[in-house]
């Protein structure tokens, strides 16, 4: 498709390196409560469950930091502890998911928190997104662009989410700046 550009993405660093931050606070707790707590059964099993739950997090968060998307016209190919590729003539559905966080008095003017997912699907592999990555929108673009060509099909909760973040699901959309950051 000679509209889509060689492209490379990556999460933001500012939040992986805060989510390090979080890492360490949750694992010095969790060590702290082991080594410092009562003695007794049950708070070593509460701080042991916590340091497992941050040690997860931590490695999810290295996940994201080492995770780097790259995008052309043949193909989008992550890597981050493995490399895995879709090209794009073996899609088979695409689908993009909003999943939200309720907020308590919400503003009329406030968007609700959340986070969209566009997941690629093909017979031997399954990629998904989020939208935090940056370039989030131009992905959700090119993908856009392929369903167009290849004629896939789109759901209606994946149509209505393009609409959402303003793309037009029959590919007349501009193209979003592949640098800028989530939604």
């Amino acid at each position: 498709m000679p509209q889509i550009t060689p492209q490379s993405f990556k999460y933001p660093l500012f939040d992986i390196y805060l989510d390090y931050l979080k890492t360490a606070f949750g694992l010095s707790i969790g060590l702290g409560g082991l080594i410092y707590g009562l003695n007794n059964t049950f708070s070593q099993i509460c701080f042991s469950i916590i340091l497992v739950i941050f040690i997860v997090f931590g490695f999810h968060s290295l996940r994201r930091h080492k995770t780097c998307v790259k995008l052309d016209g043949q193909q989008v190919e992550i890597t981050d502890f493995k490399q895995r590729k879709i090209l794009f003539k073996d899609l088979e559905n695409i689908e993009l998911r909003y999943y939200g966080r309720p907020v308590k008095d919400k503003d009329r003017d406030q968007k609700p928190k959340g986070v969209l997912h566009l997941t690629l699907k093909s017979k031997e592999q399954k990629l998904t997104f989020d939208s935090n990555l940056y370039g989030f929108r131009y992905l959700v673009w090119s993908a856009i662009l392929f369903a167009k060509e290849c004629n896939l099909p789109l759901d209606p909760s994946t149509i209505g989410n393009m609409l959402d973040i303003g793309l037009d699901p029959e590919g007349s959309s501009e193209m979003p700046d592949p640098k800028m950051s989530g939604i």
